[in-house]
Order: C-alpha cells, then sequence, then structure tokens
C-alpha cells in the first residue's frame, strides 16, 4: 500500500492537471464563439482536438450565455444528408438551438453584407404541444408532444475564418451556424404528413433544387426525435411552442441576390409557400 499511494497522489494530480487544461481551452473557444456573435464577426475554427462531447459542451455554454436567461425559441438539425455529412466530414447528424432574434416573417430581406456566409434551406418545422422533460423512446413517443407541422426557410451563417477546413466539430461548436429562419403556419399532424411533402424552391424565376421530406435522415419523425434527444442531452428542456427544424430538404444552397420562393405540397396540392429576399 505504502508503495502504491505516491503513484496514486501523482495520477489524481495529473488528471486534476489535465481536467484543468480541457476546462481552461473550452472557456477559451466558448469566448471566441461568443465575441464572434456580439461583433459579427467569422466564427472560428476550432484548432484544438474537440471531441463530439466537449464540442456540445461548448456550444451549450455559449448559447446560454447569448441567451442571457431567455429560453431558446426552438431547436434545429443539422447535416440530415449523405452528402451534408461527406462536406464536412461529419458520422452523424448534429443539432443546435434557435434563438427568438432569428425568427423572421416571409418576403422578410436580408444582406450578404451582414451575413457573408448566408445560405438558404428549404426545410420542414414541428411544434412542440406539450413539454419534453425527458429522452423519448421511439417516434411513437414523439408524436404525442407533437401539435403541429408547418413549412420553414433556414438561413445559417457558414460565415468562417477558414471554410475549407470547417469539419464536423466546427459546426457543433458554433450552434451548427445558426442564425435566421421564417416559419409558417402550421396545421395538426393528422391533416399534413411531413414524410410525404415535396418542396421546390424558385430563385429569380429560375427552379433552383426540388426535396422531399424523407430526404431527413429519411423520416421527419427520426430527425425530430434525434435533435429532441440530443438536446436533452446537453441539457436542456423541451417547451410548448418551441418548434423544432428538421434539416435540409433537396439541398443547401449559397445565399445570392434575388427573391427565392419555397413551395411546399402533398398529392400535387400546394399548402404552403414561404418568400425571402436577398440584396447585397
Amino acid at each position: 500500500m505504502k508503495t502504491r499511494a505516491p503513484y496514486s497522489v501523482a495520477s489524481m494530480s495529473l488528471i486534476f492537471i489535465v481536467l484543468g487544461a480541457c476546462s481552461s481551452s473550452e472557456h477559451r473557444i466558448v469566448d471566441e464563439i461568443v465575441t464572434s456573435w456580439r461583433e459579427q464577426r467569422a466564427l472560428p475554427n476550432i484548432d484544438e482536438t474537440l471531441t463530439i462531447e466537449s464540442a456540445y459542451r461548448v456550444q451549450t455554454r455559449s448559447v446560454r450565455q447569448k441567451l442571457n436567461g431567455a429560453s431558446p425559441a426552438g431547436f434545429k438539425a443539422g447535416l440530415t444528408s449523405a452528402p451534408a455529412q461527406a462536406r464536412f466530414r461529419a458520422d452523424d447528424a448534429v443539432a443546435g438551438v434557435l434563438f427568438e432574434q432569428g425568427a423572421l416573417q416571409s418576403a422578410s430581406t436580408v444582406s450578404l453584407r451582414d451575413m457573408r456566409g448566408l445560405h438558404i434551406e428549404v426545410e420542414i418545422a414541428m411544434r412542440i404541444g406539450k413539454p419534453i422533460h425527458q429522452p423519448l423512446a421511439d417516434i411513437a413517443a414523439l408524436h404525442a408532444h407533437i401539435d403541429g407541422i408547418g413549412p420553414a426557410i433556414e438561413l445559417p451563417n457558414l460565415d468562417y475564418t477558414q471554410p475549407q477546413t470547417t469539419d464536423g466539430i466546427d459546426i457543433i461548436a458554433t450552434n451548427v451556424a445558426a442564425a435566421k429562419y421564417i416559419v409558417g403556419e402550421f396545421a395538426a399532424p393528422r391533416e399534413r404528413d411531413p414524410n410525404s411533402t415535396q418542396v421546390r424552391l424558385v430563385c429569380n424565376d429560375k427552379e433552383t433544387f426540388t426535396g422531399k421530406g424523407t430526404d431527413s435522415l429519411g423520416d421527419q419523425w427520426r430527425a425530430a426525435l434525434f435533435v429532441v434527444n440530443k438536446m436533452l442531452e446537453q441539457g436542456w428542456k423541451l417547451e410548448p411552442g418551441q418548434i423544432l427544424l428538421t434539416g435540409s430538404l433537396g439541398r443547401m444552397l449559397p445565399g445570392t441576390t434575388g427573391h427565392c420562393v419555397a413551395s411546399y405540397h402533398s398529392s400535387a396540392t400546394q399548402w404552403a409557400a414561404l418568400e425571402i429576399h436577398v440584396t447585397e
């Protein structure tokens, strides 16, 4: 016992040193991210080797600082398709937080001067009707908590200091580039099947892409369940009225000047349309 005691003390000391260094590193990254949001600067690329778990810790701390006691407007999925994951060298979808100040009305105008990394994503939104404070076992359990399905356009700002090296860890830590979004009118899930939805994006009178509800993780409900449980893991609670953006349909389009209209169809019937104007 006597010969092992010094080893144990030394081992514990080393653990504390490592944990302290990790905490200090994460704290510095949080400061960089929060500063970039406040000063509208390009998002930092993470030069340290963070794990997925520590990247989510950085995200949560950064978001809580920005919220300053306010509640999230909702939560979002990202990298929900194989091409998106390949682009950012990720093995899975990711999730982040939506801010109330990011909400826009349809036909709003955004500026490339203010959002240098603007992208346009056509998505579907789900509205939470009952609180979710514990992980959900499956899609059937999720259904009981969702009271609305609606159209959405997300406008992430992928403005990074080193865009060519941006990877999944950068995306997670910087809150999945969450910036602006538009959400339309909701209808009850029994009236609107998100998986059967077809979408079309027309910009400057030209069709840029089409997509379908199942583009996101193969199942809108699976994508929503991923967001719910991932955000619960990070310590968030989901409350009535908050929304879930379930991931891009079709593809993510780099923002350019002009006028874009996203239309939503089921069984050849259009049930919604959202617009966005982009200026220099």
